[in-house]
C-alpha cells in the first residue's frame, strides 16, 4: 500500500506536510461528517505509518487521529447542543461552531427581543451571552456571533455561535409566514343581524371587528396589516379571522321563546 499516495504527499514529505494533508483528508472523509468509513481507515493507517516515530507520537499538538476522534465524540456527548466544525479552513483547523435555540413568545417574535442565554461549550465550560432578535423574527432566522463558539484547541481560531428563535405556540394566533390566523366565535343572532366585537391583535392593541349581517359560518375576515412585522421593513403581514357561528342547544321552552321572538322581529 502506497501511504504517500493515499495522503497525496510526495515521498520524503516532512511531518508537517503529512500532518496538513491528513487534517484535510480526515475532515472530508471522517464518518461523522458523512464520509466513507473504509476510505477514512486507509487515511488513518497511512497517517499512523508515516508518523510512527517516538518523537512525533509524543507530540502534544492536537493533530493525531485520537485527538480528532475525541473531538467528534465530545460533540456527540455534548447533548442538547448541535455543533460542528466550520467551513472554509485553510491549513489549520477551526474550533467547533455551536448552535443553540432561544424560546420566545409570538409577541416577542413580532416586536423583537433581547435575552440573556446560557450555553455549554464542547469543552464543558458554561458561557453567558446577551442575544438580540429583530422585529419580525421567524423560525428560519439564524443569528451569528463570531468567535463565541468552541475553544477546544487554544492555538486555533474559536468557533462561532449560531442562535435560532424557538417560537412558542400562541393560544389565539397561528402564524404562517408573515400572516396570522385565528378563530372568532359568534352567536347565531350576531351572524344574522350583524354586530361589532372586540379582538386583541398581536401587537397588543384592541381591535373593533365589524361582523356584517348574514355572515355565514366558516367565512373569513381579512384584517389588512394586522399580521406579523416583516423583518427589515415597516410593513406588516395580514391577519385573518375565521368566523365560526356557534349554534346553541335549545330546550323546548327555549325553542318556543325563540319562535315568539322571531315573530316579533318580522
Amino acid at each position: 500500500m502506497d501511504y504517500y499516495k493515499i495522503l497525496g504527499v510526495p515521498r520524503g514529505a516532512t511531518e508537517d506536510e503529512i500532518k496538513k494533508a491528513y487534517r484535510k483528508l480526515a475532515m472530508t472523509h471522517h464518518p461523522d461528517r458523512g464520509g466513507d468509513e473504509e476510505a477514512f481507515k486507509k487515511i488513518k493507517e497511512a497517517y499512523e505509518k508515516l508518523t510512527s516515530s517516538d518523537a512525533y507520537a509524543q507530540s502534544d499538538q492536537p493533530s493525531g487521529f485520537q485527538d480528532l476522534h475525541e473531538m467528534f465524540n465530545m460533540g456527540r456527548r455534548a447533548g442538547g447542543r448541535n455543533w460542528s466544525f466550520g467551513e472554509g479552513w485553510s491549513d489549520e483547523l477551526r474550533n467547533p461552531d455551536i448552535s443553540i435555540s432561544v424560546p420566545c413568545s409570538l409577541e416577542e417574535a413580532h416586536t423583537g427581543f433581547t435575552k440573556e442565554v446560557e450555553f455549554t461549550l464542547p469543552s464543558g465550560q458554561t458561557k453567558r451571552l446577551s442575544v438580540s432578535f429583530p422585529p419580525g423574527t421567524t423560525k428560519d432566522i439564524k443569528i451569528r456571533y463570531s468567535g463565541e463558539g468552541g475553544t477546544l484547541m487554544p492555538n486555533n481560531p474559536p468557533g462561532d455561535l449560531y442562535v435560532r428563535a424557538s417560537i412558542e405556540s400562541h393560544p389565539v394566533w397561528r402564524v404562517d409566514g408573515n400572516d396570522l390566523f385565528a378563530v372568532l366565535e359568534i352567536t347565531v343572532w350576531q351572524a344574522m343581524l350583524g354586530t361589532t366585537v372586540e379582538f386583541d391583535e398581536i401587537g397588543g392593541s384592541r381591535m373593533q371587528i365589524t361582523i356584517p349581517a348574514g355572515t355565514q359560518s366558516r367565512s373569513q375576515l381579512r384584517l389588512k396589516s394586522k399580521g406579523m412585522n416583516i423583518r427589515g421593513s415597516t410593513i406588516r403581514g395580514n391577519a385573518f379571522l375565521e368566523v365560526v357561528v356557534k349554534i346553541p342547544t335549545l330546550t323546548e321552552e327555549d325553542k318556543t321563546k325563540t319562535i315568539i321572538d322571531l315573530q316579533d322581529k318580522i
